[in-house]
This record gives C-alpha cells, sequence and structure tokens, in this order.
C-alpha cells in the first residue's frame, strides 16, 4: 500500500474538511422552504394548531442553526416514510418544527463525527512545534552574531592577538549553542545552509589553538 506523502495527505484532509464543513453549514431560508415544498408535493399534509400564515418564520426559527445536509436527509426520510418506528412522527404528515429540527440534528450527527475525525488526523499529522521554534526574528538575530563573529575572526588571523583569539573562542562557543536551536518541523533549505555555515565557522574556530574543548561542544549540538 502507498503512503501519501504528507504535503499530500494534508492537501487531501483539507479539501476533506472543506467539503464536511460546508455540508454542515446552518440550513438557510431556501434549504428550509425547498424541505417543505418537497414534503407537500409528496401529498405530505401541513401540521394542525399553526396558522397557515405563520408557517415559514415558525419553520425557519425552529430550523435556525440546523444543518443543511441533516434536514436534507430527513426530508429524504420523510418522504419514503424511513420514520414508521418512530413515534413522534406522523406518516403522511410533515412534522411539527420540534421534531423536524431534531430529526435533522440526528441526521447531522454522523457527518459532525466524521469533521471531528477529520481534524484528529490532521492535528497528529501536524505535531505542535516547541515553543523554542525559530522565528526569523531569531535566524536575523543568529546572523548579526554570525557577522560579528565573522569580523572578529578576521581580525584575529590578521593581528594575532590573545585577547581576540579567546573572544573568538566565546563566539564559538556561543554559535555552538545556538546550533541547537530547533527548526521548524520541516527545515528549508535556507535553514539547512545557514545551519551549515554556523557549523563551518565553529570548525574555523576550533583550529585557533584554544585550550578549550570546543569540538566536543559542537558535535554535540552539530549530532
Amino acid at each position: 500500500m502507498t503512503t501519501l506523502p504528507r504535503h499530500n495527505r494534508h492537501s487531501t484532509l483539507s479539501r476533506e474538511i472543506t467539503a464536511l464543513t460546508e455540508r454542515l453549514a446552518p440550513a438557510g431560508d431556501d434549504a428550509i422552504l425547498r424541505s417543505l415544498n418537497a414534503m407537500q408535493t409528496a401529498g405530505m399534509t401541513m401540521p394542525q394548531g399553526i396558522d397557515p400564515k405563520k408557517l415559514l418564520p415558525v419553520y425557519q426559527y425552529a430550523l435556525s442553526g440546523v444543518p443543511a445536509c441533516g434536514l436534507s436527509v430527513a426530508t429524504q426520510k420523510l418522504i419514503r416514510g424511513d420514520y414508521a418506528a418512530n413515534a413522534n412522527v406522523l406518516l403522511g404528515a410533515i412534522p411539527k418544527p420540534p421534531v423536524l429540527a431534531a430529526l435533522a440534528k440526528s441526521e447531522a450527527a454522523a457527518t459532525r463525527a466524521e469533521l471531528a475525525r477529520k481534524r484528529e488526523i490532521t492535528e497528529a499529522l501536524s505535531p505542535a512545534l516547541p515553543s523554542t521554534r525559530r522565528s526569523p526574528e531569531i535566524r536575523e538575530r543568529v546572523r548579526v552574531r554570525l557577522r560579528q563573529f565573522r569580523a572578529e575572526h578576521a581580525a584575529i588571523k590578521a593581528t594575532g592577538s590573545t585577547p581576540g583569539e579567546v573572544r573568538s573562542i566565546e563566539q564559538a562557543q556561543t554559535l555552538a549553542r545556538m546550533l541547537d536551536l530547533p527548526d521548524t518541523a520541516e527545515p528549508t533549505a535556507e535553514q539547512r545552509a545557514f545551519r551549515a555555515r554556523l557549523e563551518n565557522d565553529v570548525a574555523e574556530a576550533r583550529g585557533l589553538g584554544s585550550t578549550i574543548d570546543i569540538a566536543g561542544e559542537v558535535a554535540s549540538h552539530a549530532a
């Protein structure tokens, strides 16, 4: 069985979640009117006790927020007589507003469950990144420190200054610790190249002859 790449799986799940969300959108006035008209066309009678002039507003109020997909399925089942075992449904008659609303909500439950399942899968494929995730601001600060390190390193090579050598080594240790900062879940080519440059600069600092064991520290961070 072929496993889809993570990007493709995310894309497919995103489309499915969008479709399910649209299906669960509240039934609008047009959808409610279509439902009532379909049941009347099928020969079902209007429920007693409701003023015909207030029929649509009453159903609109009862079905406010009810998923359109649930209302559609409930309407089809009412016309087919699939609720014969339901004591609240009178065959051949349009259910009263509260009953129709309850039927529609019940029919939408499976779609809600499917949406929840898809979202759980998406979350499982997208684990939360550490709070120390490297942001653009952090990367820029590291770049600034790296430029400073390179400048000091060049000065050391030119003058052979011992104090400068110590400062360069300290910079190398700082950069080595920065290498331990986590990348994003899927590091970009730019991030990988940036990390490689940091490792190279720290490796150069190792050749300055310091008594500080930078090699062990860098190896542990770059692993």
